[in-house]
This record gives structure tokens, C-alpha cells and sequence, in this order.
């Protein structure tokens, strides 16, 4: 069994490759860098671990890695190369919000959709997709980020729809992990000010639910109850309970 994912050079990716590792996959592992993969190399020396560098931000990067895959027995696809922005909206990086669109968005979509078509056809395949806690609600000051990720939930739900309807074996599955340590945070520029979770959870439950075809995946009571109330308030009281500004870290401090 091969699995491809996306962003596994640390954090969350590097997590949800020892978790299949763990549960028997070989691994082929694309980011910018290896990062951290040698730990894995360490930890799992029999197993198959290749690694594939590429920008997925940029789009002939994606169409090249699917060249480069075409051929390849892969069953199951992660779809979790991504990164956040904070700050005001008078000071935020244009550049930067439009290179976070293209890699969380962009790029998931020609990734996902063309992974998809391919396990259509071999008739079995699993794809999941990493949303987020964000995708529940707007939020100011991360206003793109949050607006990146409800279009990848959207897009999952709709996938997960057309599957069952044509009674597909393919499943497509969305992470909705609440706030962990990781580069996320400085990437973004941020630091978050409520409770995190360990990310070998979220990976553990991520993989479970993946491949058991579940659709959505919140993990914690926390969250669950976050995804309930975001289907309950008024968007414009959400942006309330939402406010970032706190965490915000200033340019002078990091």
C-alpha cells in the first residue's frame, strides 16, 4: 500500500506519515524540503519512504508531480500542504494571502479532483483532505486563512455527494484539527492562545477516520462543540467570539 502526502516534511504531515507507517503503508513524501523525514527513515528502516520536492504553490509544479505519480500504485492521497496569515488588514501581505490561496486552495483542488478521477477509474481510493477548525466560521484578522479553508470543505462535501450518488467505493474525508503546535504558528506569524492538542492525535484520528470513510473528522470535544455552535450563531456573532488580535505577533518580538 502507498501513500502520498503532501507537506510531510514536519508537523502535521510528518505526524500522518508515521501514523501509516504504523499502519503498514509505504510512504512517498512531497514538500519544498525532507525536513524531518530522517526520524522516519530512522524509525521504520524496512519500510519504503521516497521523497519528492516540489512547490505546490506553484501550479506546473502540481501538474508535474502528477506526471511524475501517473504510474505509480497509489491508494490513498493527503492532501495537507498549507500555511496561515494573521494580521490587520491594513498590514497583511497581499503577495502572501494570494501564495496561501494557491497552495491551501489550488492546489488541493488539481491535486484532489485529479487523484480522484484516477481512483474512479481503478475503482477504489481514498483522498483526505486537510480543512480545519477554520472552515466553521469567518474570522477577522485571519480572514483569509478561515475563507481558504471553508472552500476546501465545501469542496470536499460536494465530492463526498457526487461519490455517493454514482455509489463509488472512493471516499474523500476532511481533517478539521483545532489549534496545535507546529511551523503553522510562525509561518503565520501567530501564537495561539487556546489549548492545543498533541499532533500524533490528530494524525491517529485522522487516519482512522480516513480510512474508514468517514467524512468529516473534528477531533476533541472542544471542536465538536465549536462545529455544532458554528451551524447555530449568526455568522456576524461568530466574527466576535473570533477575534485575533491577541494573537497576533508583532514583527519586532519573533
Amino acid at each position: 500500500m502507498l501513500a502520498l502526502v503532501t507537506g510531510a516534511g514536519s508537523g502535521l504531515g510528518l505526524a500522518i506519515a508515521d501514523e501509516l507507517l504504523e499502519r503498514g503503508y509505504d510512504i512517498l513524501a512531497v514538500s519544498r524540503t525532507e525536513g524531518e523525514l530522517s526520524s522516519l527513515r530512522k524509525k521504520y528502516p524496512d519500510k519504503r519512504i521516497d521523497f519528492l520536492s516540489f512547490d505546490l504553490s506553484k501550479k506546473e509544479q502540481c501538474y508535474l508531480l502528477l506526471d511524475q505519480t501517473e504510474t505509480m500504485p497509489i491508494s490513498l492521497l493527503v492532501c495537507n500542504a498549507g500555511f496561515g496569515d494573521i494580521g490587520y488588514l491594513d498590514k497583511t501581505s497581499l503577495e502572501k494571502e494570494i501564495a496561501m490561496v494557491e497552495l491551501n486552495d489550488i492546489a488541493t483542488m488539481i491535486l484532489g479532483k485529479s487523484f480522484l478521477l484516477r481512483f474512479m477509474k481503478q475503482g477504489k481510493g481514498r483522498v483526505l483532505f486537510l480543512s480545519s477548525a477554520a472552515s466553521f466560521s469567518p474570522a477577522p484578522y485571519m480572514a483569509t486563512y478561515h475563507a481558504s479553508k471553508a472552500f476546501v470543505s465545501y469542496l470536499v462535501h460536494g465530492y463526498h455527494r457526487e461519490l455517493r450518488n454514482g455509489k463509488s467505493a472512493v471516499t474523500v474525508s476532511q481533517l478539521c484539527p483545532g489549534p496545535f503546535h507546529s511551523g503553522f504558528e510562525k509561518t503565520a506569524g501567530m501564537h495561539f492562545l487556546r489549548e492545543t492538542m498533541p499532533v500524533e492525535r490528530i494524525a491517529r484520528e485522522a487516519i482512522s477516520g480516513c480510512l474508514k470513510g468517514k467524512l468529516t473528522i473534528v477531533v476533541g470535544l472542544k471542536m465538536k462543540l465549536a462545529h455544532l455552535f458554528a451551524h447555530v450563531l449568526p455568522k456576524r456573532l461568530l466574527t466576535l467570539f473570533l477575534d485575533k488580535r491577541k494573537e497576533i505577533v508583532e514583527k519586532e518580538e519573533k
